[in-house]
């Protein structure tokens, strides 16, 4: 596996897969019946509804690899296809450092109200040449940098969109903003003892659309480069065991 790729994989992996999984691990001690879609609680009973769900994740991977398999080398596809489906995307230099600001990620970015939301559109509005909103409500955008583009992080960010634009849960205002702030900082347990069955609920959510896309994405990563040198050995001895 390439350098390059071992950069890509362990930014996955070691900065998020491993600090979602720890979060995960605060949060057991207190256990509820459903982390995946909507829970409805009465004074008797807890009805769990997770089967369009769970029939969406079950296809999804399949649907997002059949449209990114001609971007790999084309990441500006990716963006094209995106606007295509109704979400705006922004180029912004430095954006990266920009939106950390509000503690948002270069990338997908989900629908916003009041200041952080105000922020956003001043910012497209006034940087990446569109016409200027004023306004406390944001809808869902693409914001990254100009330049190269990173294939493999885009194609974390698309996977996230793409469950988004699925309706799964874990992208709502709530469940992005528990899910920014621990993705930040280590949450104490006096926090986690603290939260509401809602809010543990939508950050498990959001944790797992995003550790979803990650191994979406470092399989991804694992399967090309095996290509990649199968066909250089090819090239090279007429052959290959692949």
């Amino acid at each position: 596996m390439s350098k390059f790729i071992k950069r890509i994989i362990n930014y996955i992996l070691d900065r998020r897969r491993k600090k979602l999984e720890n979060t995960l691990e605060q949060l057991k001690p207190r256990t509820y019946t459903n982390s995946t879609t909507k829970t409805h609680i009465n004074a008797s009973e807890t009805m769990v509804l997770s089967t369009q769900t769970q029939k969406i994740l079950e296809t999804m991977d399949a649907e997002v690899r059949n449209i990114v398999k001609f971007c790999l080398t084309e990441p500006k596809l990716l963006l094209k296809f995106i606007e295509e489906k109704g979400t705006p995307v922004y180029r912004l230099s430095h954006a990266g450092k920009i939106l950390k600001k509000i503690k948002e990620e270069e990338g997908f970015i989900t629908p916003h109200k009041g200041l952080k939301a105000l922020y956003l559109n001043f910012l497209t509005g006034l940087f990446c040449e569109k016409k200027l909103k004023i306004s406390f409500s944001s809808r869902e955008m693409f914001l990254i940098s100009k330049g190269d583009i990173n294939i493999y992080y885009m194609l974390h960010q698309f996977h996230k969109w793409y469950g988004f634009k699925k309706n799964l849960p874990g992208y709502d205002e709530k469940s992005q903003d528990l899910f920014k702030e621990n993705l930040e900082t280590d949450m104490p347990d006096s926090s986690v003892q603290e939260m509401s069955i809602e809010e543990i609920l939508s950050l498990k959510e959001a944790i797992a659309r995003d550790t979803q896309a990650a191994e979406f994405v470092i399989q991804l990563a694992k399967e090309s480069t095996g290509a990649r040198k199968a066909l250089e050995k090819m090239k090279n001895e007429g052959g290959a065991d692949i």
